[in-house]
């Protein structure tokens, strides 16, 4: 074999690496376990009233605790209503014993997206709300108890 042969074939291999990367869902789930209604307020690193009233930010709740797979596969899941909506934030209330959808992402992006999660008045940065998550086949899952 050539020197010429092996760099072609090796530049191959890594353009063939490069480019058959994939993206996979990341979606971010609460899950209140409690039996009453939780208040949380969802801070973004971005401006977010545009997109809100637009109705392309939407959150989805079931009244039940479901996996995210379960979630997934739902035809028609409720819309929560946002209580207020701020330029950078919305508040929403959470259904006691329910699964709601926060973010719908992929690679894990809405932890650069949210800034906090401030439950029963209790600040959570994206790390601490990252290591208190459960992790369900890609899918983060951060459960009030």
């Amino acid at each position: 074999m050539s020197v010429k042969s092996i760099t072609i074939g090796f530049l191959s291999f890594i353009f063939v690496l490069l480019f058959s990367a994939c993206s996979y869902l990341t979606d971010f789930y609460i899950q209140n376990l409690t039996s009453t209604k939780k208040i949380i307020k969802i801070n973004y690193n971005y401006p977010i009233s545009k997109a809100i009233n637009n109705d392309s930010f939407g959150f989805n709740y079931e009244n039940k605790i479901l996996s995210p797979r379960a979630f997934q596969k739902l035809k028609n899941p409720k819309s929560l209503e946002k209580i207020e909506v701020r330029d950078s934030a919305v508040i929403l209330e959470i259904q006691p014993n329910s699964t709601t959808r926060i973010d719908k992402s992929y690679n894990g992006r809405w932890r650069y997206r949210i800034k906090s999660v401030e439950i029963d008045g209790k600040i959570f940065n994206v790390k601490e709300l990252t290591d208190k998550t459960k992790w369900i086949s890609n899918d983060y899952v951060y459960k009030i108890e």
